[in-house]
């Protein structure tokens, strides 16, 4: 629920005129200023040599963020959430080439299904644009994958270094790396005059502390296929609370119509059930 909250936050500064870039810079930096607090639960330090592998997640942390941003972006909350939700189905997919997992039959009939339900994630009213609607699943689906290979990585790299001293490392190379798009971003006055200022600190607080449970739990436990079915339940979240809470918190009159989330419901419930046949 807090990675809802946090996109709808960050979609209604973006509303408001401040740069994607900018939230990706806001999105980047929030973990990496509170990750530093997990150097409690202490860890392994690795020689200097292996620190590409931190470098590593922190660049496909990156890329997750942008493109996750871009499907807010160009599209809308209840169309990328549940998309994202595919990553679930992706992760079983990769794993044998990370982490050794083996791939049940399972997960096609689930990818099945999870192909069904984006068709409806997609309805769209006759006012919004398809291209509009396209641009949304495919940074959403080149989210997905990003954050897969983030997901899997972690749990074959994190074990070593332990989860106090690998992930820090990791989203601080996250935050270095987003520093390369500060000249596409705002300048703070230009925030201020926006008014977009608390939006983005809520926004990359919720996002930050979402980022902490799901690391945490792969550093620490593994088991990506499982901890993906609980976090793609984000896009049944994502469906209900935009349907609700879209003009209240983003402050747009431009809702979609009932039966367009009607569709993106139906679509959001097949990816979740989808999630359960493909570890059941």
């Amino acid at each position: 629920m807090l990675v809802v909250f946090g996109l709808l936050n960050l979609q209604r500064a973006q509303l408001r005129g401040a740069s994607t870039w900018t939230s990706l810079i806001v999105v980047c930096w929030g973990p990496a200023c509170v990750f530093p607090l997990l150097t409690v639960m202490g860890g392994t330090m690795q020689p200097a040599s292996l620190l590409w592998q931190p470098a590593i997640i922190g660049g496909l942390f990156l890329a997750g963020q942008m493109f996750t941003l871009l499907a807010v972006e160009r599209g809308d909350i209840s169309v990328a959430a549940p998309v994202l939700g595919v990553k679930v189905l992706i992760v079983p997919a990769l794993a044998p080439f990370f982490v050794n997992d083996e791939l049940s039959a399972r997960v096609w009939i689930a990818a099945a299904i999870a192909v069904i339900g984006i068709g409806f994630v997609q309805a769209r009213d006759k006012s919004i644009q398809r291209s509009r609607i396209l641009a949304s699943v495919g940074f959403a689906l080149l989210a997905a994958c990003s954050m897969t290979i983030f997901d899997l990585l972690i749990q074959r790299w994190a074990p070593a270094w332990g989860a106090g001293y690998f992930l820090p490392l990791a989203l601080g190379f996250a935050a270095m790396f987003s520093l390369a798009f500060v000249r596409l971003g705002d300048r703070p006055s230009e925030l201020r005059q926006k008014g977009v200022i608390r939006p983005l600190a809520i926004g990359g607080l919720l996002m930050a502390v979402q980022a902490i449970g799901m690391t945490v739990t792969l550093g620490l436990y593994g088991d990506a296929t499982r901890v993906n079915i609980v976090y793609s339940l984000r896009g049944l979240w994502s469906v209900l609370l935009t349907w609700t809470l879209t003009r209240h918190l983003i402050g747009t009159e431009s809702a979609p119509s009932h039966r367009t989330m009607t569709m993106r419901l139906i679509g959001a419930v097949l990816i979740g059930v989808s999630v359960v046949i493909s570890v059941t």
